[in-house]
């Protein structure tokens, strides 16, 4: 341990293969990731309750890191947090009981994520949103599931050039204004996403502030306390197929170039 973060030098390992062994299953100091490291865990579990800044993981200035394999529990302020932090991958994380958490995954807006790849996250019981990043120009994000969020299920914001796989969600944000799937501030072009599956949310998926070039192939999306679909002030957002039911089921206002082809179940509001 240097100071008072868990610093590993690729100098002493595997430029490759982090020693994630000597990382405790509570640490007391934040993960302070590496250039040029994989950091795989094995299914390990770690608790994050010591962690009341930043993020049980952090990657500042960084480039090429990899975090795979490991659940994280117990409410730090972040399981991970990623700042100017260029092609980073995560995959096969799991965040649980972090209710007392800012959020889980966050790529914050101080520099850019360009190149992040996530595969395979999962999120339960998340104060905040699951996933969300800013400033990304090409990324690939796999299967996101996020159940019981206070935030979203997964943010996306001035993020363009990338593609989202399929989106499931479960109470995020109920009786609130933020949706499973959520893109925002000036967010795109260029953003395709395979499907939105969402139930018990604030809406299921919400374009808004200007953003633009989204395409949603399918939705699947109920019990929405505000709209199942809500397309504010975007360009370009469309929609393509699905089901959405609850009231109102669809509103698009304001923007230009946006359409809804899914099933509404009736007009779409606007």
């Amino acid at each position: 341990m240097l100071g008072s973060v868990f610093v590993f030098s690729s100098m002493a390992l595997n430029a490759s293969a982090a020693d994630t062994s000597q990382i405790p299953s509570k640490p007391t100091s934040p993960i302070v990731l590496q250039s040029g490291e994989t950091y795989d865990f094995g299914g390990r579990t770690l608790d994050g309750s010591n962690i009341t800044d930043n993020g049980l993981f952090r990657c500042w200035g960084k480039t090429n890191v990899t975090v795979k394999n490991v659940t994280v529990t117990n409410s730090p302020r972040y399981a991970f947090l990623g700042r100017d932090c260029i092609n980073a991958t995560i995959s096969n994380f799991k965040m649980t009981n972090m209710t007392g958490s800012v959020g889980g995954i966050r790529f914050d807006q101080a520099g850019n994520s360009n190149g992040l790849t996530l595969t395979d996250i999962t999120a339960t019981d998340i104060g905040g949103h699951a996933v969300e990043v800013w400033n990304a120009d090409g990324f690939t994000i796999g299967n996101i599931r996020a159940d019981r969020t206070t935030g979203c299920g997964v943010l996306l914001n001035k993020s363009k050039n990338g593609t989202v796989g399929t989106v499931t969600g479960n109470y995020n944000n109920q009786g609130g204004g933020y949706a499973t799937f959520r893109v925002a501030n000036g967010n795109g072009p260029n953003v395709r996403v395979t499907k939105v599956y969402s139930r018990n949310s604030g809406r299921g998926f919400f374009s808004v502030s200007g953003s633009g070039g989204t395409t949603v192939n399918t939705v699947d999306i109920a019990s929405s306390t505000s709209e199942g679909i809500y397309i504010q002030d975007a360009t370009n957002t469309r929609v393509v197929s699905g089901k959405v039911r609850g009231t109102p089921n669809c509103r698009i206002r304001g923007g230009s170039g946006n359409s809804i082809s899914a099933d509404c179940g009736g007009n779409i509001a606007n």
